[in-house]
């Protein structure tokens, strides 16, 4: 470890501590903004899962962000991808018919229709469950197919077309779509935010970059399914001193695609490095064993990039949390940017529950709060952003 890295590590660790929040819900303070974090939606979707209680639980996620967006100063949403559990099957042959692909993407669409309803920007990344051919084949076959994913979420669907901040599709590459970028501002700065495709080739990435050199100066945030593992399960350990492991590719999903693919270690060092405007990576996908109904959730990640400013990597996925609710129990990761005192605030909140996770006693992940309770140091990507580009 570097000198750096090493004091680096300290100075963070002594930051991620939980900061005094009621129990009942979270407060936010007028003079910040906030981005929300939606984990995998699979299982409230899930055609197999109690309906139409799953879903209840999405859309409760989904009116919480917009009854608080003002008192919170939402600025923008992600979600982290597999929206849906089992793939639409149009470029495949159907199986099993109580999978209701298409049935799941009009159950997420009723619930993302409350969040576009407020008027947010936000961004959704495909996950490997929302592929076409995802749950209709069998054996080695990389994951193919966005005519589902165009349909329901494509620049010409209606949460995106005419929409100033949204701007377009990687419309030109081997499965057309999945890849797509949005703007926002907040506190006069300029952002930028990439869903970017799961496992993305070469190509995906060149497109990513050419969308970050026309958003020269942006503070840039990039959403992408696969990316970190959680911690396993009996490993407490503070994430600065263990990272979380980069995911490796698998057969089961792209590798051996046309389309290539790219580890996350090489979408970091490819992409992710070369960038000095991104400072947070976002992601889902992974998540613990579930014991006792409880799973390891969350990890984190901090890597300084090629300039050596720190970009945050951060893990989200809660469906193995069901105490509540079938898949997730309504968790969400609301992350609070004060530029004035120069700190990002990470808390996980459940409308559903009405809890914080680990405050009071709330253990739901069976991990330290350190995880779902911190702040970190507002980074330098985030101060010294461009303004007055987006309106």
């Amino acid at each position: 470890m570097t000198l750096k890295r090493l004091a680096l590590s300290l100075a963070l660790a002594l930051l991620l501590l939980p900061g005094a929040t009621r129990a009942h819900g979270p407060e936010f303070d007028r003079d910040t903004f906030t981005v929300a974090v939606i984990p995998d939606t699979q299982n409230y979707t899930d055609n197999n899962k109690p309906q139409p209680q799953s879903l209840e639980t999405f859309k409760q996620e989904m009116q919480f962000l917009k009854d608080q967006r003002r008192a919170m100063n939402l600025v923008f949403v992600s979600h982290v991808g597999d929206v849906v559990q089992h793939g639409d099957g149009t470029n495949g042959t159907p199986g099993d018919a109580t999978y209701g692909g298409g049935l799941e993407f009009t159950r997420a669409q009723e619930a993302l229709d409350i969040l576009a309803s407020s008027g947010v920007p936000f961004g959704v990344a495909p996950g490997n469950h929302d592929y076409d051919n995802y749950s209709w084949t069998t054996g080695f076959a990389p994951l193919h197919g966005s005519v589902a994913w165009l349909k329901a979420f494509g620049p010409h669907s209606h949460y995106f077309a005419h929409k100033r901040w949204y701007g377009g599709a990687s419309m030109d590459l081997y499965t057309p779509g999945l890849s797509s970028f949005q703007t926002f501002s907040a506190d006069g700065r300029d952002f930028l935010h990439l869903s970017l495709e799961m496992e993305p080739g070469d190509a995906a990435l060149e497109w990513a970059q050419r969308v970050v050199d026309a958003h020269k100066g942006y503070a840039t945030i990039v959403t992408t399914h696969s990316y970190l593992n959680p911690p396993a399960e009996t490993d407490d350990a503070n994430p600065l001193v263990v990272p979380a492991p980069y995911t490796v590719s698998s057969t089961r999903y792209l590798n051996g695609s046309p389309g290539g693919w790219n580890d996350s270690a090489d979408v970091f060092k490819k992409f992710i490095a070369r960038n000095d405007q991104i400072f947070m990576v976002l992601c889902g996908h992974a998540w613990g064993p579930t014991v006792n109904r409880v799973s390891k959730s969350q990890a984190l990640r901090v890597d300084l990039n090629d300039a050596g400013n720190v970009v945050y990597q951060l893990l989200t996925d809660y469906q193995g949390n069901t105490s509540a609710s079938a898949g997730g129990d309504g968790w969400l990761r609301l992350m609070t940017f004060d530029v004035e005192a120069g700190v990002i605030r990470f808390r996980t909140y459940s409308p559903t529950l009405g809890k914080l996770a680990g405050q009071d006693g709330e253990h739901t992940f069976n991990q330290p709060p350190l995880f779902s309770d911190f702040n970190l140091p507002m980074p330098v990507q985030v101060t010294r952003a461009a303004r007055g580009h987006v309106r």
